[in-house]
This record gives structure tokens, C-alpha cells and sequence, in this order.
């Protein structure tokens, strides 16, 4: 069996790669939550899946099918564009907050702010 794992250095090597590896990559995704928010980090979820399948195919010997190419390149193209607009979208709406409205009829103010005396 190739894959029998015995309780020596084999066994500490798997479970320290697996305790590191898990610390460093919640480090690194709460380090970048704290400098640039949720939105950032969920950008490069895909990109990282990619590049998984990519690496595999080149340093394991995977074999990557067309299909698989093809469904990560949609899901790539897919996601960023829902980005792309959500960041247009987020720009559309700073510029109608802008507007000669006043600020009490704006979305942005919670319910009872919103009250205007007359």
C-alpha cells in the first residue's frame, strides 16, 4: 500500500502540515479581512481553486481534462464579473446618495432617522 501511514516521522509530518498549514491559511484570510475586507478575500477563492488543479497537473501528474479548464475558466469569469458589478452598483449608488435629495429620504439612514419633523 502506498498510502499506509505509520505512526513514526510520517505521521508528524502529515498532522504538522495539516495543523501549519490551516494556521497560517486562517492568518492570512483574517490578516486580509482586517486590511481589506470579506469581498477581497472571496476573490481569490476561485483563482485558488485553479490554481490547485493547475499546480496538481503540473508537480502530481493529475491529468487535467478540457472540460475541467473549461469549468474553471466559467466559474473564474463568472464570479468576477458578479464583482465587477456589485462594485458598479456600490459606485451607482454612492453617486445617487449625492444627489440634491436630502439625506432623510436616503436608504442609507435606518428607519427612525429617516423621521422628518415637519
Amino acid at each position: 500500500m502506498a498510502w499506509k501511514i505509520r505512526p513514526d516521522i510520517e505521521l508528524i509530518s502529515v498532522v504538522y502540515a495539516a495543523v501549519f498549514g490551516n494556521v497560517v491559511t486562517y492568518g492570512v484570510v483574517a490578516w486580509c479581512i482586517r486590511r481589506k475586507g470579506p469581498v477581497f478575500v472571496a476573490m481569490f477563492k476561485p483563482v485558488g481553486i485553479s490554481i490547485a488543479a493547475f499546480m496538481g497537473a503540473i508537480f502530481l501528474g493529475d491529468t487535467l481534462h478540457i472540460g475541467s479548464v473549461i469549468g474553471a475558466i466559467i466559474i473564474v469569469v463568472g464570479f468576477y464579473g458578479v464583482i465587477w458589478a456589485q462594485s458598479k452598483e456600490e459606485k451607482n449608488k454612492g453617486e445617487e446618495y449625492k444627489s440634491d435629495r436630502p439625506q432623510a429620504y436616503s436608504q442609507k439612514t435606518p428607519l427612525l432617522d429617516s423621521y422628518v419633523n415637519v
